[in-house]
């Protein structure tokens, strides 16, 4: 994975933005049914507050995804904000923390790997099952035509057999 790295030594008590422009390849973004087109834009604004840096990534991208429910291909863009604080410290052995929004580092480090934070905001941004539109028809389960596009006579009301005897039961009973 490329490593997308800070400059510490840049970081100051006033506000300092960086910018940066990487592949999907390069963050090593490897998501099923997803294609980035563009590359994906990052901008890290970090500020130094004595032994803390105060962090906040804004990431954005553009992402091909298949609807879940039609099968066509449709853009989506990613918008993801992440804020996290840097402590460092002197003691160079400290264990890592599982904290997203607290990292702690030495002091002797000279750069901060945001690669991975980058990666995780634009993989969890990504729908579990994306949809081109709230309102989308799907495919019809009878003949398979796109129900956004066409519509088709198919009779959607044909019932399992199976449940045939319980329905039997259930109506001697109703009687």
């Amino acid at each position: 994975m490329k490593f997308v790295k800070i400059e510490l030594r840049q970081i100051t008590t006033e506000p300092r933005t960086f910018h940066y422009s990487e592949t999907a390849e390069e963050l090593e973004i490897d998501v099923e049914n997803a294609k980035f087109p563009f590359p994906i834009e990052v901008e890290f604004d970090g500020t130094l507050s004595g032994d803390e840096i105060i962090c906040r990534i804004d990431v954005r991208a553009e992402v091909e995804l298949e609807c879940g429910r039609c099968l066509e291909i449709f853009s989506m863009p990613i918008h993801s904000r992440h804020q996290f604080v840097v402590q460092m410290v002197d003691n160079p052995t400290v264990p890592p923390s599982d904290d997203e929004d607290f990292e702690i580092i030495p002091k002797s480090r000279t750069e901060l790997d945001i690669g991975r934070r980058v990666r995780e905001s634009v993989i969890l941004a990504i729908p579990i099952k994306p949809l081109c539109s709230e309102n989308c028809l799907g495919l019809c389960p009878m003949c398979g035509i796109n129900r956004n596009e066409d519509k088709c006579d198919c009779v959607q009301d044909k019932a399992d057999e199976r449940w045939d005897v319980l329905k039997r039961l259930f109506n001697n009973q109703m009687e």
